[in-house]
């Protein structure tokens, strides 16, 4: 079973035990293969009386199956509510053309990037053609505090949602200080910026996009190296993607 990043999660507490077991046994269905009671109690690690009262609940929402083989398999139900979470919410096949203007404006990587927890994940990249180029992997993770996009994010949270979303990442002293000053900066400018804080070598300068995903926090960003990315660069950069944020909100 592939299971969800362990960087990506929270601490488990103030959390509802038994839905707990129930997330894990949903995640057994979805990421793994057809399997039988036993072998989801094993992946699990959860004793085989819950995991059956749990599956009895899900069948009898639609949201398991068994097979022909008495193994356990997404239901009819589980494949409805999927469809109707990503349907018009494509967010990379929106964004891939505002990308690809950027990328070709500014002769710099560009990338799509969402908060997943307290970190940001990559969904998409466009990258230089230069030869000298900033690049991350798509799906690969980084803390949402050392990065533009992650940056850009935060700060349009308001005190509790940041202090809930860096619960496991929460700065203190005078790291508190330098991310708050940071985070007013950025709300102040209208966007983020990443002196290499994530690479060495690179800056970057990030917006929220709005209106995408269900209420999931997404961010465009533009990167390059900082031989290339200098104080006009970055401010025509900004205004850019401040006005692409503002459109898309």
């Amino acid at each position: 079973m592939a299971a969800p990043d362990e960087t990506a999660t929270r601490p488990r507490s103030h959390t509802v035990g038994v839905l707990s077991k129930a997330v894990d046994v949903l995640e057994a269905l979805v990421f793994g293969e057809a399997q039988t009671l036993r072998e989801i109690a094993e992946a699990s690690g959860i004793e085989k009386a819950a995991v059956y009262r749990i599956l009895n609940t899900l069948e009898e929402r639609g949201l398991a199956i068994r097979d022909a083989h008495k193994r356990y398999v997404p239901g009819p139900q589980l494949l409805a509510m999927s469809s109707a979470l990503m349907k018009g919410q494509d967010v990379v096949s929106d964004l891939l053309p505002v990308m690809n203007d950027l990328r070709d404006e500014f002769q710099e990587t560009v990338n799509l990037g969402v908060l997943v927890g307290d970190h940001i994940q990559y969904l998409a990249i466009v990258e230089s053609h230069l030869s000298l180029r900033m690049t991350a992997e798509v799906g690969s993770l980084h803390s949402a505090r050392s990065t533009a996009l992650g940056k850009a994010i935060l700060a349009s949270l308001d005190d509790e949602q940041l202090r809930f979303t860096l619960a496991a990442d929460m700065p203190d002293g005078d790291e508190a200080r330098t991310l708050h000053d940071d985070l007013q900066h950025t709300r102040d400018r209208g966007y983020a910026i990443d002196f290499e804080e994530n690479e060495r070598g690179a800056i970057c300068v990030a917006a929220i996009v709005g209106g995408a995903g269900h209420g999931r926090q997404h961010a465009l960003s533009v990167s390059g190296p900082i031989t290339r990315m200098t104080p006009p660069v970055i401010e025509r950069l900004g205004a850019r993607l401040r006005e692409l944020s503002a459109r898309s909100r």
